[in-house]
Parts: structure tokens; sequence; C-alpha cells
């Protein structure tokens, strides 16, 4: 038998935690997007989105929609987590096709860059020499596009045409980008933008593996109905006991009326339509991007999501120089989007695009409008609004218009629940004084306890720092306890920042020198 030592005085301390704050769910987003056959992965979630391009591929076919924006979205975003709601092409789909035609022969020499989905990733440059014809011009270019495993679509020559033919059915390929920077004297460029995409797959159940699970950010292809994110998304901004919310990003080529309707009839906090204009122009077919709409929501939707990424360097998406912007973290739900850069992206066509009264007027419904800044050196994010216009009874409401006050506001609610929830896990209850070294509830300690939340908040820039406005959140709370429910009712009035978007004002001038 062990001897046990003699010691005195007997002396028990437990290590227990120390006392601290729990901060916001880490980030998770969900792509949803369709596979070939080429890939590994068979149609359902897909957990874990892999890091390389060449794991990607793997798994959902290379030439793939799905690969298409898991790759963008790693590129841009190699950290937060990431799924894939992998669909089948529908049986009896229809593949969506482009068309490069010339007519005569070079009679000059001319370098020509061709930009097909991507002008990032899948930009061909062609040397035209003078005598080039159709079929000699055009089948360098094949070659080119023979030649890039990950694009996403393959191409055929007949009769002085390129036909493009995307690798997924369905609508997903109409209005992909198509442009050709360069004319060739002596040849007549046609083209015929992607088009005739038909018969996407079926998505009734697409988020049923979703239930058990959060994502903060949904990227939705912008061929599928709407209505179907709005379904999954509204339903989630409330639960009991629970925080399962986030927002969905989609693009929308409509014309301007088209986009206001769109942008009316979802009347939705969780979502968050972007675009610009399609262009008319005989070297331009398709989205006002040099980009696939669904690349541009996937990039910025990617972007948003590093924001939230605590401790990791935003440097090259952020547009001011304070030191504690230059990283990611759960404050940065209240810095604006607007000048965000669009990473990946070239310029659009010099012209094209909503004007600034048609941007005001989507600002005004729901739609967020992407374009080039002033110096047409990048593409950068307007005014990111969501698509709530109105409350349950149709009255107009703005409480949650602005991307930046939805994510404040969801920022805000998680802090306090999770933190409320750590701070009270297992304790008495008492509408008298609760009693020294033991764990209880009483109104002072709730009142004190939600008043050092807002603080905590207040020193990272989201709720409103300053004695005023503390005195006037510690005013309003409310806290009824009623220990034969067992139950808190706590109600909060929260004064939360807002964002720099506007000034407007007059100066004179005069010609008095004194």
């Amino acid at each position: 038998m062990a001897t046990t030592a003699v010691r005195n005085p007997r002396i028990t301390l437990n290590i227990i935690p120390r006392d601290q704050r729990v901060g916001t769910e880490a980030h998770r987003a969900l792509i949803v997007g369709q596979r070939t056959s080429a890939g590994s992965a068979v149609a359902g979630p897909v957990f874990d989105l892999p890091r390389t391009a060449a794991e990607i591929n793997a798994l959902f076919g290379a030439r793939s929609h799905a690969a298409l924006l898991a790759r963008r979205f790693r590129k841009a975003n190699p950290y937060t987590s990431c799924d894939v709601r992998l669909l089948e092409d529908a049986g009896g789909a229809v593949k969506a096709t482009a068309i490069i035609a010339y007519a005569g022969a070079a009679t000059e020499a001319r370098t020509v860059t061709y930009r097909i989905v991507s002008g990032n990733d899948h930009a061909y440059v062609v040397d035209a020499v003078v005598g080039d014809t159709p079929a000699t011009l055009l089948g360098k270019l094949l070659t080119l596009v023979s030649a890039d495993p990950n694009a996403p679509f393959t191409g055929t020559y007949a009769a002085n045409a390129l036909t493009l033919t995307a690798a997924n059915g369905g609508k997903v390929s109409n209005n992909w980008p198509l442009s050709v920077d360069t004319e060739i004297p002596g040849l007549d460029l046609t083209l015929t933008g992607w088009t005739g995409g038909a018969t996407d797959p079926t998505l009734t159940t697409v988020f049923d593996f979703a239930e058990n699970i959060r994502y903060q950010t949904v990227i939705w292809p912008s061929a599928y109905p709407q209505a179907n994110l709005k379904a999954f998304l509204d339903p989630r901004k409330n639960l009991d006991n629970d925080i399962k919310d986030g927002r969905g990003f989609v693009f929308s080529h409509s014309a301007l009326a088209t986009l206001k309707t769109e942008s009316i009839a979802l009347n939705s906090s969780e979502i968050v339509i972007v675009s610009n204009e399609t262009p008319t122009d005989a070297k331009w077919k398709g989205c006002y991007f040099p980009e696939a709409g669904d690349l541009i929501a996937t990039t910025f939707a990617a972007e948003r999501a590093l924001r939230f990424e605590d401790g990791k360097s935003i440097n090259h998406i952020v547009a001011n120089n304070e030191y504690s912007e230059q990283f990611g973290g759960m404050d940065k739900c209240a810095l604006p989007y607007f000048n965000t850069p669009i990473l990946f992206c070239g310029q659009p066509l010099r012209g094209a695009g909503f004007s600034q009264p048609e941007q005001l007027e989507l600002e005004s419904v729901g739609v967020s409008i992407l374009g080039r800044n002033e110096r047409n050196t990048s593409v950068i994010a307007g005014v990111m609004v969501t698509t709530w216009q109105t409350d349950v009874a149709g009255n107009d409401d703005d409480t949650w218009k602005y991307l930046e006050w939805r994510d404040t506001h969801g920022t805000i609610r998680e802090y306090f629940v999770a933190n409320f929830r750590k701070e009270f896990s297992q304790h008495r209850m008492t509408t008298g004084v609760g009693v020294p070294g033991y764990a209880f509830v009483d109104e002072p300690t709730m009142r004190a306890f939600g008043l050092s939340l807002y603080d905590d908040l207040a020193a990272i820039g989201i709720t409103v720092k300053g004695q005023a406005a503390r005195a006037k959140f510690e005013a309003a709370q409310s806290i009824v306890l009623k220990p034969d429910k067992r139950r808190v009712e706590y109600n909060a009035d929260v004064p939360m920042v807002s964002q720099f978007g506007e000034m407007i004002g007059s100066i004179k001038f005069n010609f008095a020198t004194a």
C-alpha cells in the first residue's frame, strides 16, 4: 500500500476556468453549384472545401460550375470554412453555347485577347498575322481553349465559327461574359453571347441537409429562383434558443425594371442582390463584368466572410489606414462595405453600366450595385443593401436596409446570447439578493452583466461609446425575473454605430480679404 504523506494544514484549491467572454460563432459559407461526371464527389453536401485548386477539381470536375465558384472562393478567401451543396445536371438539361465567328482575311497584324467567362482565369491571347483566315485564327484560339483544363466550356470549329459549349447543362451558363478587345482589319467579327442553356436541377430539397448547420454566407447561382433562397434563410432570422441567421448573395442579370420587381418581391433582410447593367456591344456580350455574375457574387461573399476571420489580414480589401481595421474580426460587421475592391476582376466595358440616378433608384429598392471606380482602375462595391423594404404589415421599414446594419444587428444579438448563456450556465434565481459565493441570478447581476456586454462592443466600435449612450442603454434595460417559470424576461434597446455614407451642405464664396 502506498504511503500518504502527512500534510497540514489541509488545503484544497480547485483550478477553475478564468472568466472570459466568448465571441461570435466561427463563420461558415455555403456554395451551391453543379458538378460534372469528371468529379469524384456525388450530388449532395460536400463538407470542408479544400484549399487547393487540384483538390477542388478532383472533387467536382475541373470544368464544372461548382469548381469554377469554389476555386474563386478559395482564391479570395483561403481561411473561412466552406461547404458545397453539389447538384447533378437535370435529365434532359440543355447546355448553353456561344459563338465567335469571322469572315474575310486579316490585312494587318494584331494581338487579340478573348475573354471567355472569366477575364482573370480564361483570357486567351492570339497573334493574328496578315493573311489569317477564320480557320487559321480560330484554330489558334481553339488550341488555347483546349489546353485550358479548368475552362468551364469546350470548343469546336466549323464553317468559319468557333462554337463554345458549357460543361454543365441548364441556365447557369446563360449570360456569361464573352468579349474581344481588338478588331482585326480584313476580318469581320460576329459574336453570339452565351445563351440557350435550359432545364436546371430540381431545387426543392437543396437545403434539407442544412437543418442543423449555420451558414453565415450562402452563394446562390444567378440562374436559380431566388424564392428558394428566401425560403431557406428568412425563417432562420429569429429562432427559439438558437442562432442560425446568415446572408445570401446572388447576382442578377435582369434589366432595371425586372431588377426592381425581383427585389421588391423578395423583401428579405437576409438576401443581397448584386448587379449592374448588361451591355450591348458588338465586341462584348453577356455580363457587365469580364467575370461571370456568379463569380462576382462569390468573390464579394468570400471577401465579406474574410472580414469576420479573427486576426486575418484584410488590408487588401479595406480602404482606410486605421490600424485596427487591417485585420478581421467580429467588429468588422459595422465597417462599410462600399469601396471594397472586387478582387480578380478586370474593367467592365467603358461607358457601360447603370447611370447614377439608376443606381440610386435600384439602391432604394434593395439592389446593390458593383462597378468601376472613379479612375477606372478597379471594380468596387457600391452601397450594399438587403432586399428588405417593408414590415409584415406593408409599412416602409429601413431597420435592415443596409448590409452593415443587418450584420451589426446580428453580431450584437449573437454576442449577448452567447455570453449570457456562458455566464449563467448553471445558476440559481432569486427575486431577492444573491448570496455571495453561490451562483445566483438576481436583477442587479443581470443588469450589470448586460451593461458590461454593451461596453465590450462599444470598445470595438459596434455599439455607441460615451457616457450618454451608455446611460441610455442602462436605463432602457428591462429585466423581469419570474421564478415560477424559471425565466428571466430581458429586453434591451441598444445604441449601435452606423456608417458615414453621405455628406450634404453648401460652400459659399466671397471676395473679402479680411
